[in-house]
């Protein structure tokens, strides 16, 4: 594929650690999917190589494989490439393809299908493409490609295969690798692929894998690392040499002009400077929480059998715009620990007062519903009070003391100084997403008190939520009124 504008992009990475390898079968992977409608961009091509390099016993030389490269570029296709070759030319069991979220994965589940489906001597070697109870390619012969979607606490044992994608690397929980790698040691020539755009300052697995490349390479001789990112220390963020040393694809799926006037032009400095420069966050502006943090505390349904609840709190929070409200949920239970859920998360506000409503008489919440007196939810307090819904409006000392305890539990130690939370909670992707993301805002004159910020397009409303909930079962009980707001 010849370039269709100038300037183009950088096709070496300014980021390339590489394992020695004597042969590669790369080169029969970019010939099929050239065959398949796939013609790979130079750099496309110099992943696929490096990648597929074998060491003179014929196993991959590169065990773990890191492709990071801001969006847009077309890291998919060398994705779909190397399971597409995995699974038709050299004969691997299984490969398994995840994601942070399922969509990603279905994505692609959806775009092999379609170059199956339209390649009768690659469709003649299948027997079911199932996307129902299972996402799956499957071949006559038994062997196969499983998407899936994995979640901040979720066990990588169950992950193994030949060849697995670890797709939206930036959100992977060291937990999850911990558990996969071990698995992979009775496959004869494993690979994990790591694929992800640039990591956030949460992003503590994709970061340690970054530094192992940069800062121990000697160490990790079956490590290939290849980032495209511009050095902003050297290059000039506003400049076209910044774009073209971090966008590979730059001159053949992107064009210049156009990045400037809808990107450059509208995009504050330091998400600019992420999303299409591939740079870094600032690790000294990391997320309150974080990925591993939070896993920690997650829980199943079967871990809450025989649970004996002493008291329940509930909280509302609404953004400003109110295009999202939750009500969340927290249970203090017998033995001191705190469950804490999202109950509901919906657009609009029309729906809260009848499931405020019916949820309140249900669990009989302590405080009510706990609202913050100055957030978007506040102006829902009189008309909630009105139809006999208990409320309690929490102050800025409320909510900075939620958010200490619930920081606090996260944290916990035992006494020999393991990781032992005394907050637990289930899985619910927008209370991930904004745990994994939320900053620390300082509040008032202290110094020290503080409570989450939002960081980036993430909602931190959920996190906000259950700390409330958190806070309301210390604060002062309340009887069900029907006129009139709890003091």
């Amino acid at each position: 594929m010849v370039p269709v504008s100038e300037p183009v992009g950088v096709q070496v990475p300014p980021i390339f650690h590489a394992p020695e390898w004597s042969e590669s079968s790369g080169e029969d992977a970019v010939d099929l999917a050239g065959a398949l409608g796939m013609d790979l961009l130079p750099w496309q091509q110099l992943v696929l190589r490096n990648a597929l390099g074998e060491d003179q016993r014929g196993r991959w030389a590169a065990f773990q494989v890191a492709l990071v490269v801001p969006r847009q570029n077309g890291k998919n296709f060398i994705v779909r490439a190397r399971l597409l070759a995995g699974l038709f030319l050299f004969g691997e069991e299984r490969l398994v393809h995840t994601a942070h979220v399922f969509k990603t994965a279905h994505n692609e589940y959806e775009a092999l299908r379609e170059i199956i489906e339209r390649t009768p001597w690659l469709l003649d070697q299948v027997k079911a493409m199932p996307d129902s109870r299972e996402t799956a390619i499957i071949l006559k012969d038994g062997r196969r490609i499983d998407f899936l979607a994995r979640s901040s606490r979720a066990s990588g044992r169950g992950l193994q295969g030949d060849c697995v994608i670890l797709d939206e690397a930036f959100a992977l929980s060291s937990k999850l690798v911990s558990d996969l790698l071990p698995t992979l040691s009775s496959r004869p020539s494993p690979q994990v692929w790591y694929t992800s755009s640039t990591g956030f300052d949460y992003s503590e697995t994709l970061l340690k894998v970054r530094e192992k490349a940069t800062k121990t390479p000697e160490e990790n001789r079956r490590l290939l690392y290849m980032e495209w990112s511009a050095d902003v220390n050297k290059l000039d963020w506003r400049s076209v040499d910044a774009v073209a040393a971090s966008n590979p694809s730059l001159g053949y799926l992107q064009d210049w002009e156009w990045i400037k006037e809808a990107e450059l032009d509208v995009m504050g400095e330091e998400e600019y400077q992420r999303e299409r420069l591939g740079v870094w966050a600032d690790a000294s502006s990391a997320a309150a929480i974080g990925v591993d943090v939070w896993a920690r505390s997650f829980v199943t349904a079967e871990g809450m059998i025989g649970a004996k609840v002493k008291r329940r709190s509930l909280a509302l929070e609404v953004t400003a715009d109110r295009d999202l409200a939750v009500l969340a949920g927290a249970a203090l239970l017998r033995d001191g620990r705190v469950v804490v859920d999202i109950i509901a998360a919906k657009p609009g506000v029309a729906w809260i007062q009848d499931e405020c409503r019916r949820v309140s008489k249900k669990h009989r919440p302590h405080a009510g519903i706990v609202i913050d007196s100055f957030s978007g939810a506040a102006a829902l307090a009189p008309r909630l009070a009105e139809a006999g819904v208990p409320v309690s409006l929490a102050a800025t000392r409320d909510i900075t003391q939620g958010t200490a305890a619930l920081y606090d539990r996260l944290v916990r130690e035992d006494e020999s100084g393991a990781p032992d939370p005394s907050v637990m909670h289930g899985e619910h992707p927008l209370l991930d997403d904004a745990a994994h993301t939320a900053r620390r805002r300082l509040v008032g004159t202290s110094k020290t008190a503080w409570t989450w910020q939002q960081f980036g397009e993430v909602r931190v409303e959920p996190l906000r939520a259950i700390t409330l909930a958190l806070r309301g079962l210390d604060m002062e009980p309340v009887v069900k009124k029907k006129r009139g707001l709890a003091a």
